[in-house]
This record gives structure tokens, sequence and C-alpha cells, in this order.
């Protein structure tokens, strides 16, 4: 069923206009009292294979993630830091609501006590789940000054239904991952202007 209904899905999101509109992501990083802040937005939108997988009853994981990398000229980067803030989305049929479970840990398998929320339609959700406000991320002693921060918002697919894994990358689905970089040298210690609100 769920095979049938990616193939469905698929062939109405790439009849869709507009679909393959490309909007940009919001990534926002400075320093403050040895840490990172990252408020970051990215212009997320479910194909209706996803949607129709909510539904009935699959929960789907996002994943921000940010990584602090230090170069080796005889080696590959050395990884400083990693850290995770963990999405998980998922419809309860009884209250016909959303929910959201929104966790922070060094590693998939580590996650930290989850905030929970319960919201009234899929678009309030998404909202929450595109963006990131003021993830406080320590940084480690000792730097060097020529770290890169690497960050990056993704789908964890392999949390999905087999035959919905292969969704992401396929030409005419919309973008489920999004990365950026940016020297660690070049990040502010003020605070970046506020982004206006999403619409709802």
């Amino acid at each position: 069923m769920l095979r049938a209904l990616a193939g469905l899905a698929l062939g109405a999101w790439a009849g869709m206009p507009g679909a393959r509109a490309a909007a940009q992501p919001v990534w926002q990083v400075w320093r403050r009292d040895e840490a990172l802040l990252v408020q970051a937005r990215v212009p997320l939108e479910l194909p209706p294979a996803l949607h129709e997988a909510l539904l009935r009853g699959v929960a789907l994981t996002f994943v921000w993630q940010a990584e602090l990398r230090r170069p080796r000229w005889y080696w590959t980067d050395r990884v400083l830091l990693g850290a995770r803030r963990t999405v998980r989305l998922t419809y309860q049929p009884l209250t016909q609501r959303w929910r959201l479970s929104v966790s922070d840990g060094a590693a998939a398998d580590e996650p930290g006590a989850a905030l929970q929320r319960v919201l009234d339609t899929l678009q309030e959700a998404l909202a929450l789940v595109r963006s990131s406000q003021q993830w406080r991320i320590a940084l480690p002693p000792a730097l060097r000054g020529d770290e890169r921060l690497e960050l990056a918002f993704f789908l964890d697919t392999g949390r999905l239904p087999r035959p919905l894994q292969w969704l992401s990358g396929v030409e005419g689905v919309p973008p489920l991952a999004w990365r950026t970089a940016l020297p660690l040298a070049t990040v502010p210690t003020a605070e970046p202007p506020q982004e206006a609100e999403e619409p709802a």
C-alpha cells in the first residue's frame, strides 16, 4: 500500500504548478558565552506520499545537525563537536491533532529529554519543524581559529518504511535536506536581526 501511495503521490507532486520552485533556507549563527546559538529556517514542503504516510500512522523524524571540524593536512578533518536536535512528527487519529517531540543529543542514539507539543493543524506543526530557534551548542576549549562549522537539516529516511526511503533526491520531489558550512572565525558575537515570523 505504501509503495502505491509513494508512486501516486510523486506523480501528483510533479504535476503541481510551481512544484520545482526552490526557496532558500536561512542560516544565522552567533557566539555568546562560549557557545554557538543557531537560528535557522528551511523551506520544507512535504510531498503527498509523506503526508499520506503520516495519516496512516508513520512517524517522520527530522534532524538538525551541527559539526565543528578542524582541518588536518595529513588526514581527514577532526570533528571537535557534534550536536543533534531531533524533531519527531506524528498524527493522532483519535483527536485529529499533531504531536511534535523535540530532543537534543550529541548523537542519534543519545537523545536528551524530549519537549512535547500538540498542535491542531499540520501547517502549525510544519512551521515548527522548519525552524530552529536559538539552538545553543557549547563550544570546546582551545580553539585555534581555523575550525569550520557545518550545519544540516534533513529527514531521517532510514526510519521510514522501505517503499518511502527512495523519495529523497528523486527528481520531482521537493528537497528534504539542506546543508551549509562557514568558518568559525566569521561567526559574529552580536545577535543577528530577528527574522520575520512565517505566515500561518
